[in-house]
């Protein structure tokens, strides 16, 4: 897949990164840029997308965003790398009892209106479909669809060349 963002998703995308520089940092200028960041997410990111994407040091910068609306993600949560996330995406703790977050692996895609709570691990390269909801650690290249999400990969191991032989 070729990934480039759609013009919301650079907009959500460059709003998050703004945060993230400016987060944990002493300066004057620091404090007023991420004051800035809060109004702009408050917005931008909430009122016109209905998104919440915390500024944090776990998420990577590099993220693909397709139809950001509705798009909810802890700031606990661990995401690396080329993972493209779609609209209506949460991922976050199950509740005020369990806080813990997802590791999601590099290259990831996440199908519109998945859910990935707890604290699991999902593997690189992996898939998750449409509204699957993702509670349980997968391995690299699985392919998840379900509620709850099941991994339907030929080789349960992961391996996506080998569901396609």
């Amino acid at each position: 897949m070729n990934k480039v963002l759609d013009k919301k998703g650079k907009l959500l995308l460059g709003i998050f990164k703004f945060g993230k520089k400016h987060i944990k940092r002493k300066s004057l200028f620091d404090k007023m840029c991420f004051f800035l960041y809060k109004i702009l997410n408050i917005i931008v990111g909430l009122g016109f997308f209905g998104s919440e994407i915390q500024p944090s040091n776990t998420i990577s910068d590099d993220l693909y965003f397709y139809h950001p609306y509705g798009i909810i993600i802890n700031a606990n949560s661990v995401i690396e790398k080329g993972c493209v996330i779609r609209q209506q995406v949460t991922i976050g703790n199950k509740g005020l009892e369990d806080t813990q977050c997802p590791k999601i692996g590099k290259n990831v895609e996440i199908g519109a209106g998945a859910k990935i709570i707890g604290g699991i691990s999902i593997g690189d390269n992996s898939v998750i479909g449409a509204n699957a909801v993702v509670t349980k650690t997968f391995p690299p290249n699985a392919i998840l669809v379900g509620v709850p999400a099941k991994n339907i990969a030929k080789n349960k191991g992961g391996n996506l060349n080998a569901s396609n032989s």
